[in-house]
């Protein structure tokens, strides 16, 4: 009976030091993306810039990119706020992929609110310089 006592009281103070060692658990941000059609028309109607995305599941880069510069909370807080994310699937949306000449991925366009084309970068961009390309736009 002793025995085991102690065996509980072992684990009960495992679980509060674990405990106090993991800290709050933070929610992650996500990104608000948005099919093609209906994100270039919330673009006009809401005044902001695009944030247009082309991306095909099998893409290395592309999965490098999901998980180390979309996953980040102040990219994706950032493009929230002042952009309409749009990802479009090459395998899925071809025509939309041709009407924009996409022949390497990622690919990633920036469109004003208007849908003046800002500018494009074929092939991954990491966290720090696609925060630097979104704030200039």
């Amino acid at each position: 009976m002793q025995r085991l006592s102690r065996i509980t009281i072992f684990l009960l103070v495992c679980f509060i030091f674990n405990a106090a060692t993991i800290g709050p658990i933070s929610a992650q941000i996500l990104i608000e993306w948005q099919p093609y059609t209906t994100g270039m028309d919330s673009a006009k109607n809401n005044n902001k810039s695009v944030f247009l995305h082309f991306y095909a599941k099998w893409c290395g880069y592309c999965a490098k990119m999901e998980k180390e510069s979309f996953q980040d909370d102040s990219i994706a807080e950032y493009l929230n706020e002042n952009f309409i994310s749009i990802r479009v699937d090459v395998d899925k949306e071809q025509n939309i992929a041709e009407k924009y000449n996409v022949f390497a991925l990622p690919t990633t366009y920036f469109f004003s609110s208007s849908g003046e084309k800002l500018g494009s970068v074929p092939g991954y961009i990491s966290k720090d310089r696609l925060m630097a390309m979104l704030k200039k736009v």
